[in-house]
């Protein structure tokens, strides 16, 4: 099973996402790189999440270990997002009866 995992790689990125290793090296799947942004001078600091193989067909990417600088846990706030953006649910919506008093009038 595959843990989710923050990473600063040796370009400076911070990645996460789910974690393993192959003959190549680290698999990450669905990674998402995380850009700090202030809006104004004395705003706060806010976390944006972008897909980082934004262009690939598949959501594994393998970096080599020697690009790695660490890896560590996400704090829990970055988890639920990291969980959010990643997160596949779809909702189906089942069709209702027509019946004679919920058809369109024309």
């Amino acid at each position: 099973m595959q843990e989710v995992k923050l990473l600063r790689l040796s370009t400076g990125e911070d990645v996460i996402a789910k974690v393993g290793e192959n003959d190549q090296g680290i698999s990450l799947n669905k990674p998402f790189v995380i850009i700090p942004q202030q809006s104004a001078p004395g705003q706060p600091i806010r976390l944006m999440m972008s897909l980082y193989n934004a262009f690939g067909k598949n959501d594994t990417i393998t970096v080599s270990k020697d690009k790695i600088v660490f890896t560590t846990e996400p704090k829990d706030d970055l988890l639920k997002s990291y969980a959010q953006n990643t997160s596949s649910i779809i909702s189906a919506k089942t069709p209702g009866l027509i019946t004679e008093n919920s058809v369109p009038k024309l």
